[in-house]
Order: structure tokens, then sequence, then C-alpha cells
């Protein structure tokens, strides 16, 4: 037995020195949503028909990957290249902290985790294997990392004075402003005092859940879809408190009524679908958009197929006129989802966005609104001041 023990001992050892010294796996290689990338002379060509135009985007998971931001890659959809060529202003990147091994249902239990696998195989700091903290803290630390190695390319804003610099910015040439955002609750650990840290880390909006339900709230995919709990309310009170804007993006109808029962401060839902045209469980009803929108939130649209039931450019633009004939073009915005599955249109196709909108008869005003203005107003309106 002993000389087993021994065997496993120097078994694990070698394991772990080759771990060491192998390079990441670069998991995203396998999974990329996106097959191929347009020539320079394409995204010239292919500029938005508005000047100027500021765009926005709520979700990208951008950061999940093994990749640099910073840097132009053939993967994914977006690094900030491609989305400074695309006029892109202001990005929300959120962090990803773990998925069920199912992420397909309307009813999902929180059973294994597809994060767990890329955390190993791309090799991030071994606290992380185990830690849904470790893991938003880690990620944000990509974001820091990037900025700094943009050459100016890339702003991480904190606060709503960190965009002021968004009076003289100007298409191609500015900056991207770009805000941290929590995929879920679980970066908190569901210990309420978790998120501080991860507000003093630099995340300014966090959803309340996921695919599943949570001890702070029910998803609208999860197996039992309630409202906030009671830790939920105090969770809501402490954001409010702090300044980190809630995203009720897959939150179940309940906790959404709830959500907004409570707060004091505007919400929006940063990547989702309109349920009257594509009935999926985490796409909104009309009278949730209503209630969003009258107290000052905004939708964002998902590009993805289980918010637009489609996979067709026309597809998203019908979803985003349907809302903006709902409650007005200033309550709706962009929130594609890059880099985690197939989308409508990549950031290159924007343009192509711009200018649907335009033929279905929206004025210039309302289309600077739906493609940027409305996300920089809200964050705008809703970040917290400097100092506090």
């Amino acid at each position: 037995m002993k000389k087993f023990l021994y065997f496993l001992a120097g078994m694990i050892v070698v394991f772990w020195m080759l771990y060491l010294v192998v390079l990441p796996l670069n998991v995203e290689k396998y999974f990329s949503p996106v097959e191929a990338l347009p020539s320079e002379e394409w995204l010239i060509a292919k500029r938005h028909p508005l000047s100027n135009l500021f765009v926005s985007d709520m979700h990208a998971d951008t950061l999940l990957w093994h990749r640099s931001i910073a840097e132009k890659s053939e993967l994914g959809h977006a690094d900030i290249h491609r989305l400074r060529s695309a006029s892109m202003g202001l990005q929300v990147f959120m962090s990803v902290i773990e998925a069920p091994k199912d992420v397909e249902s309307d009813s999902i239990a929180q059973e294994g985790d597809q994060i767990t696998p890329i955390t190993i195989l791309d090799k991030w700091p071994a606290t992380t294997f185990d830690s849904y903290k470790q893991r938003a803290l880690y990620q944000a630390s990509k974001l820091y990392k990037a900025e700094v190695n943009s050459n100016g390319k890339l702003k991480v804003v904190l606060n709503r004075e960190d965009l002021g610099a968004s009076e003289s910015w100007e298409a191609y040439q500015s900056p991207l402003f770009a805000i941290l955002g929590l995929e879920g609750a679980h970066a908190t650990e569901f210990d309420i005092a978790n998120l501080d840290i991860l507000f003093e880390a630099g995340y300014r909006s966090m959803e309340l859940a996921h695919y599943s339900d949570t001890p702070f709230a029910g998803s609208s995919s999860g197996m039992v879809k309630y409202g906030l709990t009671k830790n939920g309310e105090k969770l809501i009170q402490r954001m409010n408190e702090i300044g980190m804007i809630i995203d009720v993006a897959h939150l179940s109808q309940k906790a959404i009524i709830d959500v907004l029962e409570l707060t004091s401060k505007p919400v929006y839902s940063s990547h989702t679908g309109v349920f009257s045209k594509c009935p999926k469980a985490r796409n909104l009803s009309d009278d949730l958009i209503k209630q969003i929108a009258e107290q000052g939130g905004i939708i964002g649209i998902g590009f993805f197929k289980d918010a637009i039931c489609g996979e067709l450019l026309s597809d998203l633009v019908e979803s985003i006129v349907f809302v903006r004939d709902l409650v007005g073009a200033q309550h709706v915005a962009l929130g594609s989802g890059w880099d985690v599955a197939p989308l409508a249109i990549t950031p290159q196709q924007l343009p192509d966005l711009t200018r649907a909108l335009l033929k279905q008869g929206l004025s210039e005003q309302e289309v600077r609104m739906i493609m940027g203005d409305n996300v920089l107003r809200f964050f705008l309106n809703n970040l917290p001041a400097k100092g506090t």
C-alpha cells in the first residue's frame, strides 16, 4: 500500500510539472462562432451611413477566453480593433463565472460546470479552479491588463466622470469605453459581503441569476423560477447603496417584478428578446418591457437565436423595431452576446444594422439612440459618481 501511495504521489508531481510547462490549450479555437474575418478594405467600405455614430453594446463574453482583447485576433467576434472599426464607443464586457451542463432547456438545475474545464485547460490561476469569486477577479484583471496594453485605445469606466470624454468622442479614432458586468451573482459566492469586493474590483453591473435558480432569485430557465428571496432583497438594497447597476437578464418574471418594486434605481436587461415575437422563457413579455421602460430602464436585444428566433439580420431588426414601437426608441439598445454563440451579425456588420433600421423608416435620431446613445445616457445617469 505504501509503495502505491508513493507511486500515486509521484504521478501527481509528474502531471503537475507537465501542466506547468505545457502552453494553454486555448479552448476558444475549438468553439469560435466565427469562421473568417473580412479584409481591412471591406471594413472601410462598409462604414456606417451616419457620421460619427456612437455605437454601444451591452453584452460581450470575450473575457472568458485566453486571448487579450487588446490584440487583433482571428478568433471569435470581438477585440478592440474590430469593435473600434465598427464605430463602437462603449462595450459592456461580462464575466462568465459558471454555466451548468444544460443551458438549452427551460428548466435547468445547477448541475455540472462548463467553465471549470476552461479554467484548467487555459491555465487560469489555480485559485480560480474552485472559486467563482476568484474567476471574476481574474477576468477583471484581464480587462485592466488589456487597457494597459492597448496604447490608449481602451478605457475602463468606473464612474460617470470616466464617460465625460464621450463629449469629444470621434468615430474610429477615440478609445473604446469598457464597463465590467457579471453574468449572474455566483461571483458573490452568495455572500453579500463579497459584493463590495467585486465592486472594488471594478464591476458596475450584475445579474442576480444565470441559467439556474440561485439563493438570491429565480432564473427564467430555473427549476422553480421563484422571485426574490429575503437575501435577494438585501442584495438589491446593497447594490443600490454602492451604485452597482441591476441587470435583470436571465431573471424569472416573478423576480423581475420583485426587483422593479424594490429598487430605487433604473435597471436594464443586457441581452434578451421579446416573448411575443420569440416565445422563449428568458425573453421579456410586453408588460415587463413596459415596466422596465417606465422606470427609466433599457432593453438590450440579443443577436442570438434564442433571443430573436432566427439567424438573420431581419430577425434582429424586427425585434428592435417591436420594442421601439412598444415603448419608444429611447428604451431599446443592442445586447449582442459577442463571443459565445453564432449570431445574426458580427461587429463588422453593424453598419448593415444601421442601414436596415433607417430602411425601416426610423429617424436618424432614433437610430442613433438605438445604436448607442441610449446605453451611453443610461450609464451616465446610473453609474456612481467619482469618489462614492
